[in-house]
């Protein structure tokens, strides 16, 4: 029983493992998925989703009443205000006050001046509920929800941006790791070339002078490898910065694989722009002109609030407390003339945004037969490079059958090899341009 137990356990343990991603051995979807979780620039676009939502909290605030209360204290080192006799202008009047106080006030116990608030306390509360402001609050919470949808629709472009940027880096690594397969191809044919060149020179069948070509050949490959090592390098650097990971601990698993002929993919342009992301931006930018006008136009309309306010102070003697209700009706008499020049450059703005989709339009559509183009000139160059290779691989074949029968020099065995090397490259940059290209355009057109 205990065996069966711990048998049960390696089992689960092995299975959790297994499900465990792997983060050395990426393929390029993996790569993809990391880095739409992990970029920085991402996290900054769904920030500043997050930002257009509070705009949009903000603007829809404006619908529910505002309240607020104040509580006030205070001690006057001296009365603000004191009143008595001699404050009377009318002179008469004072006089005969005087003759009465003199006679009667001393003995009633009445003083001839009165202080009043110098203490005291005095609270407040007031509610307002706007019940018209000239269409501002409808339109500036249109206004806010436009903002997300701009927010979100720019995360889109930004994602677009980041996938793209991550195949092309990985692929051009793929296609570094390709020609350096070539290279050791490449070496071991010249490891080969190098024994079979000793022994000939040795028999006294090649001359010295070979062996200082195929010296400057293999020293060549050397530098060559030098540098696609070094690329490689770089272009992991960029990838695990792209994609939050450690880039001495990768190892990409795609290949470059086959192609297919593009032409069954090719979609109509118009339709295609009029579905990217960049296009719903130029519409947003338009709308949100149109609401800005109404907002401002809103702003030398009439607003209309009602509200309630209850109060209480202790600065009078025999006070209590008091509430009332009311409604305030506000008419800008003197806002129109100036309105006016403000509506009229929301009507410049409006007319300016509907001349950059307009031109924009164009020139994503230019952008996408473009990359259309690009895609079917890649087609081309892989079909080519392919008869190219393959005329090079006989080449060799029988340039080297010629050098091992004594017909031809080492040095057109090099350059064999040489056209080879080349050939096999060309051949990989054509396959990577081929899928950055398709990538591309299946970006431009939705796919």
């Amino acid at each position: 029983m205990k065996k069966f137990i711990i048998i049960v356990c390696l089992l689960l343990a092995k299975s959790i493992y297994a499900q465990k991603p792997d983060k050395t051995h990426l393929s390029v979807q993996d790569c993809i998925e990391m880095a739409l979780e992990n970029n920085i620039e991402l996290k900054n676009s769904q920030l500043e989703i997050d930002k257009a939502r509070a705009t949009k909290n903000e603007a829809r605030a404006e619908y529910f009443p505002t309240v607020s209360a104040q509580a006030v204290a205070f001690d006057a080192l001296n009365p603000m205000l004191t009143f008595g006799i001699e404050d009377i202008d009318n002179a008469q009047l004072r006089q005969l006050l005087y003759t009465l106080y003199a006679e009667y006030g001393a003995n009633m116990g009445i003083d001839k001046a009165y202080s009043f608030v110098q203490n005291g306390v005095m609270l407040n509360a007031m509610a307002t509920e706007p019940i018209y402001a000239g269409g501002r609050i409808r339109n500036g919470n249109k206004l806010a929800k436009l903002g997300i949808d701009a927010a979100e629709t720019q995360a889109k472009v930004k994602e677009d941006e980041v996938c793209l940027q991550t195949e092309m880096l990985y692929w051009q690594i793929v296609a570094l790791q390709e020609k350096l397969a070539t290279l050791d191809q490449l070496d071991r044919l010249l490891d080969t070339l190098d024994k079979d060149l000793s022994g000939a020179i040795e028999a006294g069948l090649a001359m010295p002078t070979d062996q200082f070509k195929l010296k400057v050949k293999q020293n060549e490959s050397q530098l060559n490898r030098k540098k696609v090592t070094d690329g490689i390098t770089l272009l992991k650097m960029a990838l695990a910065q792209t994609i939050s990971a450690d880039w001495q601990e990768m190892e990409l698993i795609d290949t470059l694989g086959l192609e297919t002929n593009p032409t069954t993919m090719f979609k109509d342009v118009a339709e295609s722009v009029a579905l990217r992301n960049e296009s719903h931006l130029l519409n947003l930018s338009i709308e949100a002109e149109k609401l800005k006008k109404k907002m401002t136009l809103g702003e030398a309309l009439p607003s209309l609030l009602v509200g309630g306010s209850v109060n209480y102070h202790t600065v009078m003697e025999n006070t209590k407390p008091n509430a009332m209700v009311f409604a305030m009706l506000q008419v800008p008499i003197t806002d129109w003339h100036k309105t006016s020049y403000k509506l009229k450059k929301h009507d410049l703005d409006a007319e300016m945004a509907e001349n950059t989709r307009r031109d924009l339009t164009e020139k994503m559509e230019m952008q996408t037969n473009q990359a259309w183009f690009n895609l079917e000139q890649s087609w081309l160059r892989i079909t080519m490079a392919q008869t190219a290779l393959k005329d090079a691989e006989a080449n060799l074949k029988i340039t080297q059958d010629y050098y091992d029968a004594g017909l031809v020099a080492l040095s057109d065995v090099l350059e064999a090899q040489t056209l080879l090397k080349q050939s096999r490259d060309e051949l990989t940059d054509s396959r990577v341009e081929y899928r950055i290209n398709l990538v591309k355009y299946k970006q431009l057109t939705n796919d």
